[in-house]
């Protein structure tokens, strides 16, 4: 198999290119960086696997293409760089029908974005992006692994519409009931806040209640762990 070295390839530009969301979004396609991520991401949204020259790996298909490390380096944003990087279909998702989803209000950390995703996918929950980090950027997409493949996500403000669908508004907020004392109703929207602001004024008059997750000598926790706590505790 040949060994792509020209930085005018045209798969090799047009993965570049993908750094950018403006193109993710044209193209409907992200970069997967990592063995791990790409092993695990289902055949039918891979387009196109780079893989280094110098690194022997077991992948193997009419969709792998060698390449140099100097190219290698450049679809990579790792210090290490990365021995594989794979451009990947966008996964569509259709009208929201899962009676347990996690509203995210401004989520602006992609490490943060990554381990909801996850968790949330884990937990079996619906994802809305209200004006957070594109889930789709680099970094997020090496923190959720191979997660994006099967994560329902949503991007949009949703929240009324969520409220005439009969879903249970639930905020997460320092001054609210403590959570392990909350009902569990069985059609649930959980609102996970701005990791400096919290959560917007009009997405808590929506609220139907509002629970704190109780802390010793703490003030508050990160937000993919006050996710996770409110996912598992109100769906199992």
């Amino acid at each position: 198999m040949e060994t792509i070295t020209s930085l005018s390839n045209k798969l090799f530009k047009h993965a570049c290119k993908l750094f950018d969301k403006k193109y993710r979004d044209l193209y409907g396609e992200y970069l997967i960086e990592g063995l791990r991520g790409v092993s695990d991401t289902p055949d039918e949204f891979i387009k196109t696997v780079f893989v280094a020259e110098d690194v022997k790996l077991p992948i193997s298909s009419n969709k792998t293409v060698i390449v140099s490390r100097k190219l290698m380096d450049k679809l990579s944003l790792t210090d290490s760089g990365a021995d594989v990087v794979a451009v990947a279909a966008k996964r569509l998702c259709g009208e929201i029908r899962n009676n347990y989803v996690l509203y995210l209000d401004r989520i602006r950390d992609p490490g943060n974005m990554g381990t909801i995703i996850r968790t949330a996918v884990a937990a079996g929950y619906d994802i809305i992006c209200d004006d957070c980090v594109d889930v789709y950027n680099p970094k997020v997409v090496r923190s959720c692994v191979s997660a994006l493949s099967k994560a329902e996500i949503h991007i949009g403000n949703f929240i009324d519409n969520l409220a005439e669908k009969g879903y249970n508004i639930v905020c997460a907020s320092l001054n609210g009931e403590n959570l392990f004392d909350a009902d569990k109703p069985t059609k649930i929207c959980l609102v996970i806040g701005n990791e400096a602001n919290g959560i917007s004024a009009h997405i808590l008059d929506r609220a139907d209640s509002i629970c704190t997750i109780p802390m010793n000598n703490m003030e508050s926790l990160n937000a993919s762990v006050s996710a996770g706590i409110l996912m598992y505790y109100f769906k199992f």
